[in-house]
């Protein structure tokens, strides 16, 4: 087999094109009347790659606006400065506008970015991506979930409020990157869990807190590293009766207690084994937090995968490359975000489509090339609609266009992106300053300002049982970033119920100090400190644990 080493284009990298990976795009390569479109190697490093695709991804930001078809009030994704029309989202599913109105023929002596911009700032995009979902408006990218408040990537929860890929879970609070959880608050990569809380990268836990690096531990508390274990405090074990007597003692509804427990729990962590990798149930693969693949590689946050590469938190991807963020069955498919169906190439928002290319907002479409905002259409370009030979002879002919302006084979460019670079996910993943956004001809959003609270500084009582129903009708500020913000009824009466203090920091900072407890999706080379054969894992070596390559983990703890 041989492979190819190259530059990256945007940041000066070296990167490998496997022989695996040339047989790939050669696998994806579109045909049209017998001739194969190949699909030429990327310009770009994977990551710069995924930091482009993530351009286009506004996930948290919300913004109170118009429906520009209505008039009616809305919560929507895009601020009131965008420059194309944003109707709410069943305005959008309706029949009160003509999606076929905006359709253009392709000039062969312009470029077909330009001219996909122009198309794409006239077309109506939906205000939220929120479908199949009961009283859950103020979330995004949310599917069959019901009763959620602020949770993107919301798929298939009840009750849950301020998540970052929540799926399959219900109660859960304050967690990122949790999935079929219950009763679960202020946790960060959760998997299969019941009652717990401050707690990071637990799989199959209940009744415990303050846990870290812990496998099917029950009626645990303050303890890293642990597999198969009960009753245990600080890594100690007690019997049930001495551990029910100690956590008698404690309160973890008092803010003070929970500082404290916080702070121990991490001095534990120079102590800890950990495998090279998140996740469970895997054959060859390589990457983080994986779970029931095969064949996968440098890959992030997948499930049921399969033959894949450079995939960042999808659920059953086959055959595909460089897709993010897509929670539906897809097969064969490049370079995508937030896509289901099959053989969708260079599209973002593309839903249950097939053999759909360079397209945007397209749900239930077939065939289609360089669309916008279509739903349940075929053999359309630039929202034109064609007959089936029609299409088949114009396409070919764009794609030899594109290949001679050097577009083809390329993701949109970050620049017709509808948001300023700091509003999207990239920034959480690649952030830059904004000089350096600027010096890239991208756009960067000044914050607004929160209008400035004139009354009393709120005190919050340590303790949640000291918490009267008043708190809800105050205006408190974040203790770090000086925001203000608001506790709901149901969060009041979910604090209580867990017996968890208020928290003293807005809910944006306290998404980022979440995600920044994450592993980096990056992967270094080292050795494994038991048996010193090669590894890759997230796990930098200036990190205090020590990575063990998952024969020996497995060895060592079980």
């Amino acid at each position: 087999m041989t492979s190819t080493k190259k530059s990256c284009r945007n940041c000066s990298e070296n990167f490998e094109i496997t022989q695996e990976d040339k047989n790939f795009y050669d696998k994806i390569s579109p045909v049209f009347s017998g001739k194969k479109y190949q699909i030429p190697e990327p310009s770009l490093c994977p990551d710069c790659r995924q930091q482009r695709r993530l351009s286009f991804r506004n996930f948290v930001n919300l913004y109170n606006r118009e429906c520009d078809l209505t008039g009616k009030k809305i919560i929507s994704c895009y601020d009131t400065e965008i420059n194309f029309p944003v109707y709410e989202q069943h305005e959008w599913w309706g029949d009160k506008w003509d999606q076929f109105q905006y359709g253009k023929e392709f000039d062969f002596s312009r470029s077909f970015f330009k001219q996909f911009q122009e198309l794409y700032v006239k077309t109506p995009k939906m205000s939220v991506h929120n479908a199949q979902c009961e009283n859950s408006d103020y979330c995004n990218f949310s599917y069959n979930s019901k009763n959620c408040y602020l949770v993107f990537g919301n798929i298939n929860n009840e009750d849950c409020q301020f998540g970052h890929i929540v799926w399959k879970s219900e109660n859960c609070y304050d967690c990122v990157y949790t999935y079929q959880s219950e009763l679960c608050y202020e946790s960060t990569d959760t998997v299969n869990c019941y009652d717990v809380s401050f707690s990071q990268n637990v799989e199959n836990c209940r009744n415990s807190h303050f846990l870290i690096n812990c496998k099917n531990c029950v009626n645990c508390f303050g303890c890293t590293g642990l597999v198969n274990a009960k009753y245990y405090i600080f890594n100690k074990k007690y019997s049930q009766e001495k551990y029910e007597e100690m956590l008698q003692q404690f309160n973890k509804g008092d803010f003070s207690l929970v500082e404290t427990a916080k702070k121990r729990v991490n001095n534990l962590l120079s102590h800890d084994i950990v495998k090279n990798y998140h996740g469970l149930h895997n054959e060859n693969i390589s990457g983080d937090y994986i779970y029931f693949c095969k064949n996968t590689q440098k890959s992030y946050d997948t499930k049921n995968c399969e033959d894949s590469k450079f995939l960042v938190t999808v659920e059953s991807f086959i055959d595909c490359y460089d897709c993010s963020f897509s929670p539906q069955k897809t097969e064969i498919s490049y370079e995508g975000i937030f896509i289901s169906g099959y053989s969708i190439l260079f599209s973002h928002n593309a839903i249950d489509c097939s053999n759909v290319i360079y397209s945007d907002n397209c749900f239930y479409c077939k065939n289609c090339f360089g669309c916008s905002s279509l739903k349940n259409a075929q053999y359309c370009i630039f929202n034109k609609q064609y007959t089936k030979e029609e299409y088949e002879k114009l396409v070919p002919k764009i794609i030899e266009h594109m290949q001679k302006t050097g577009e083809w084979g390329e993701f949109f460019p970050s620049e017709i992106s509808p948001f300023a670079y700091n509003e999207t996910v990239a920034q959480e993943y690649f952030p830059l300053t904004k000089k350096e956004v600027v010096e890239k001809g991208l756009n960067w959003k000044e914050e607004k300002k929160s209008q400035e609270y004139l009354g009393p500084k709120v005190e919050i009582p340590d303790d949640i049982s000291d918490v009267t129903d008043e708190i809800c009708s105050k205006i408190l500020q974040c203790e770090v970033t000086e925001k203000l913000y608001k506790i709901t009824p149901q969060e009041l009466q979910f604090y209580r119920k867990m017996n968890i203090p208020i928290p003293r920091k807005c809910p944006d900072q306290r998404h980022k100090e979440r995600m920044a407890l994450r592993n980096p999706r990056k992967l270094f080379e080292r050795k494994c400190d038991n048996c010193s054969v090669k590894i890759s894992t997230t796990y930098a070596p200036e990190r205090p644990e020590k990575v063990f390559c998952e024969k020996c983990y497995l060895e060592s703890v079980y």
